[in-house]
């Protein structure tokens, strides 16, 4: 998902009172027959899968020591393409148009697209599988374009009002939930943003934040990051506090892509994007003009940044920047 103002993140957590009405059916789960509104909402959503677009399976410069696959959508026609980053060659299941909205899992070849114009504060999207000829898994309407992948990348959530939810196993069975979710753990259960507590599935408290919790990230290193009033930034660790982070005025009310230990955050600041420094990195500060959307390597090494005509991969260590002559809407780095 593209950085995007944290009021929609608010409006997506804390807000409630809707009556619940609109539902989900996927492909893997059809045990029931769908209501009248279910049929209408999948008609609307889902489509059938187009066939790979003529996209010339271009090689670009290598990535040193950079491991994974980068997967974007490109300006212009907005088709999802996907990269193996040590090498720099496409991957052959693209999806050949989208709305340019992207939800990639952070493993495996999944991926949400969206399919279409927001209606009633709702983004149409359908799940497709790159691994296997771009197979359509169905889709739904993510409120305010906000959805979530467990970190094993087999499970999705979303909330299609701020009071109807779903979890979703890829390929597996869908269950409705009350609230929109905030996060996966790390163990798979999905955290809640109640106030300023973050509560998980077994309704214990994971934590209590200085103020309201308006968007949470886990971390690869077990550290939990909270963003609080959209004016600050808060790291834990077993428990405690560990840093935080007032935000300048002009990163307020935006939403931070974390790096892989919470210890950095990416914004997107008109055309430009930011690093902010929690408290606990050695990436320095930075700025990075004409550059509107972004993602952190696995191992938190690189930062691929992306613009309307190119991708630029910069070393945090020191190393030369990797350009690709490709222009990127959104994009996502994964293991």
């Amino acid at each position: 998902m593209r950085g995007r103002d944290l009021f929609i993140l608010v409006a997506v957590l804390l807000i409630g009172g809707f009556a619940v009405a609109d539902a989900i059916r996927s492909e893997a789960d059809s045990t029931q027959p769908p209501t009248e509104t279910e049929a209408t909402t999948t008609t609307s959503v889902v489509e059938t899968v187009p066939p790979p677009p003529d996209l010339g399976r271009a090689t670009f410069p290598s990535v040193p020591e950079a491991g994974g696959s980068v997967v974007f959508t490109q300006t212009g026609s907005c088709a999802v393409r996907e990269f193996f980053v040590p090498t720099g060659q496409e991957l052959p299941n693209a999806v050949a148009r989208s709305s340019c909205e992207l939800w990639a899992a952070p493993v495996t070849a999944k991926v949400a697209v969206g399919i279409g114009s927001a209606s009633r504060d709702a983004v149409p999207f359908r799940f497709v599988d790159l691994a296997r000829t771009a197979r359509n898994l169905g889709g739904s309407r993510a409120f305010f374009g906000f959805l979530i992948w467990s970190q094993d990348g087999q499970r999705a959530a979303w909330c299609t009002r701020a009071t109807t939810g779903f979890d979703l196993e890829l390929g597996g069975p869908s269950r409705r939930i009350d609230e929109c979710p905030a996060a996966y753990t790390p163990l798979g259960e999905i955290a809640y943003a109640r106030g300023n507590r973050i509560v998980v599935e077994n309704e214990s408290t994971e934590l209590r934040a200085s103020g309201d919790v308006t968007a949470v990230n886990y971390g690869r290193d077990g550290s939990v990051a909270v963003v609080v009033e959209g004016r600050r930034i808060e790291r834990w660790s077993d428990g405690r506090r560990r840093q935080m982070l007032d935000l300048p005025r002009e990163l307020e009310g935006r939403n931070p892509i974390f790096a892989p230990d919470n210890c950095a955050a990416l914004f997107r600041v008109g055309d430009a994007m930011r690093i902010a420094n929690v408290g606990c990195s050695s990436v320095e500060e930075a700025a990075f003009p004409g550059m509107t959307t972004g993602a952190w390597s696995p191992d938190g090494r690189w930062l691929a940044v992306g613009g309307p005509s190119r991708i630029v991969f910069h070393d945090l260590e020191g190393g030369q920047p990797v350009t690709w002559p490709a222009g990127a809407v959104q994009i996502a780095w994964r293991r």
